[in-house]
């Protein structure tokens, strides 16, 4: 959440000054004081879930919201472009329940997204006048359709357009942001609430960090249905819950 988010940085900001003040590094042979010790060590060890939703907002967005009210936690939402009315409220929902939204496609066509690059970035910069103009919004987390590995980076004609793609992102300060736990409940509307819950607490066990790919759309039922067994089966496991932002390890499959 944002507050453990402002305490990781208030813990890393102490340290340094401690740090500093002590002059580690210098030769000098002091030390970090003791009593500092327990705090750093429980930072450390903190096991981390970022529960992100792709393709939204659907109809399902809203009951979403809904149970990640009831557990008091906060995700990511890679969002499209959405003009029904329906979307509109659910882009202001997510903002005025505290959850973030980032960056996923215009359009979701690899058609056209992975055309060229300039195609790439027309089609982001166009989502990104959509929710600034219209919600306020600016972000510069990207989740690329498909992931940064997705299935087009085996063929021979699209991989220099994706790695350029790639290229452009870090140099002109965009963050994108992959997963390791994939509910994989995406692959069709008829994956089972008890697979998709299955997949994403047997996989997040591997992981101190884990970042989760879920999908918000229409058809996506079990994936509302599945949500607060995840929710609660990560909280057993130790996991806190937080959205992605600078302090969030970053996960590239490139």
């Amino acid at each position: 959440m944002i507050k453990t988010s402002i305490r990781t940085l208030l813990i890393l900001i102490s340290c340094l000054v401690v740090c500093m003040a002590f002059n580690i590094g210098s030769g000098s042979g002091q030390t970090i004081p003791e009593e500092l010790d327990p705090l750093i060590k429980s930072e450390r060890s903190l096991k981390k879930a970022y529960l992100t939703f792709d393709d939204g907002p659907s109809t399902n967005t809203i009951k979403i919201l809904d149970i990640l009210d009831r557990y008091q936690i906060k995700a990511t939402f890679f969002v499209m472009a959405n003009k029904e009315a329906y979307a509109e409220k659910c882009y202001r929902e997510i903002v005025a329940r505290g959850h973030s939204i980032a960056l996923h496609s215009y359009s979701h066509d690899y058609n056209v997204i992975y055309r060229s690059k300039k195609d790439f970035f027309q089609d982001l910069k166009r989502l990104e006048l959509l929710l600034s103009a219209k919600y306020g919004v600016k972000t510069h987390f990207v989740r690329l359709p498909g992931g940064s590995g997705n299935q087009l980076m085996y063929q021979t004609a699209t991989r220099p357009i994706i790695k350029g793609i790639l290229q452009e992102l870090k140099d002109t300060g965009y963050v994108y942001v992959d997963w390791n736990v994939d509910s994989k409940d995406g692959i069709s509307p008829l994956t089972s609430q008890q697979t998709i819950t299955q997949n994403v607490l047997s996989n997040a066990k591997h992981h101190k960090q884990a970042i989760i790919l879920l999908h918000d759309i229409n058809s996506m039922k079990n994936t509302v249905k599945a949500l607060p067994t995840i929710i609660e089966g990560l909280k057993e496991e130790g996991y806190i819950f937080d959205i992605i932002d600078e302090t969030t390890p970053q996960i590239h499959f490139n």
